[in-house]
């Protein structure tokens, strides 16, 4: 409509939609963040994440949402597995 909206507009309106639908009441920035970890987590590459937030520097992007590749932790260390057996006088419980 070519006008901006107020900040406090749009953070106001956000918080009755929370409560109108008995949502938990969290920040508007908040959406940020999950939209970046559902991102990560959906195999987005780190690099996808920081140009859709909009950091200027990786390391911003890398230190908030890196933690939350989960599944490319678990392939490495199933590679590392197959590299580095256990030795057989190791029982697995036991790690």
């Amino acid at each position: 409509m070519g006008v901006l909206y107020d900040p406090d507009y749009v953070y106001s309106a956000f918080k009755k939609v929370l409560e109108q639908y008995g949502f938990k009441n969290i920040r508007f920035h908040d959406l940020r963040h999950s939209c970046a970890s559902l991102m990560v987590t959906k195999g987005d590459g780190i690099n996808n994440v920081q140009k859709w937030l909009g950091h200027s520097d990786i390391g911003t992007t890398a230190n908030i949402y890196a933690y939350l590749d989960y599944q490319s932790k678990v392939e490495s260390a199933e590679k590392m597995s197959g590299i580095l057996p256990i030795p057989a006088d190791i029982q697995k419980s036991d790690l």
